[in-house]
C-alpha cells in the first residue's frame, strides 16, 4: 500500500495530473434552408367547422363568456376556410 501511495505522489510531482475523459459530438447540416409542410386545405376547413360547431353546442349549455368567445372565434375560423 505504502509503494503504491508512493508511484502514485511521484508521478504527480511533475506536472499536472492528465485526465482522459471521454466525449461525444454530434453535428447536423441540414441541406436545405426551409421546410414545408403542406396540409388538405379541405380537411382543415371541415375540422375548423367541426370545432365551430361544438363550440356552438358547448355554448348552449354553458352561459361563461369565456365559451362564448371561443365559439365566435372557432366561427370566424371556420368562415375564412370555407
Amino acid at each position: 500500500m505504502a509503494e503504491y501511495k508512493h508511484a502514485a505522489t511521484a508521478a504527480r510531482t511533475g506536472s499536472a495530473p492528465r485526465m482522459v475523459a471521454p466525449t461525444t459530438r454530434v453535428n447536423f447540416a441540414f441541406p436545405f434552408g426551409k421546410i414545408t409542410v403542406g396540409e388538405p386545405v379541405s380537411d382543415i376547413a371541415e375540422l375548423a367547422s367541426i370545432v365551430a360547431e361544438l363550440a356552438a353546442a358547448v355554448e348552449r349549455t354553458d352561459t361563461n363568456p369565456a365559451v362564448t368567445h371561443a365559439r365566435e372565434r372557432a366561427q370566424v375560423l371556420a368562415d375564412r376556410l370555407h
